[in-house]
């Protein structure tokens, strides 16, 4: 009963990167195996791991989701690569890729490490680290200076910014 209710807990209120709509949205978790550790809240999918849940969409080699005071606190993503995709509040498609992604739910951030890229509104960030604060909607890229001090190794970050689209201009004709 106690193990229905832990993966109960994790279906609903898994809230990742979700709009209004994918809040309200039931989840669907398939993976060639599960393991929970109910005393340590923590599950362990693994194998073909797909999650969706209303616009989410995730898939990684092997999910792991720590539980707090009965909800997801730290959900790790990993695969070759691990991917994600939602609609945000605007109708506006983001979409990350890397091998590694971490998402705290507490301060809203995903960490993407390995071959990271991110894509919203067709803005693309690539680097092997990036950051993005999913509430304030601020990407970092790269690494400070204190985190790799071979300037010679450090990978680059590589961004694509499209221009906003012009905005309509309504016509008017002069009153007689």
């Amino acid at each position: 009963m106690r193990l229905k209710l832990l993966l109960f807990t994790y279906l609903v209120s898994m809230p990742l990167f979700a709009q209004n709509s994918d809040r309200d949205a039931p989840a669907y978790i398939e993976a060639d195996q599960v393991e929970m550790h109910e005393r340590d809240n923590l599950s362990i999918y693994k194998g073909h791991v797909k999650i969706t849940r209303g616009s989410i969409r995730i898939t990684g080699d092997e999910v792991i989701i720590q539980n707090r005071d009965g909800k997801p606190d730290h959900i790790e993503v990993n695969g070759k690569p691990a991917t994600f995709f939602q609609l945000n509040d605007l109708n506006e498609e983001v979409s990350a890729q890397s091998f590694q992604m971490i998402y705290q739910t507490e301060n809203s951030l995903l960490e993407l490490k390995q071959q990271a890229l991110l894509i919203k509104n067709q803005n693309r960030f690539s680097s092997e680290h990036i950051i993005y604060d999913v509430h304030n909607d601020i990407v970092k890229a790269g690494y400070d200076n204190k985190t790799n001090t071979d300037e010679q190794t450090q990978p680059r970050v590589k961004i694509t910014l499209h221009p906003e689209p012009p905005a309509e201009k309504t016509t008017t004709t002069p009153s007689q």
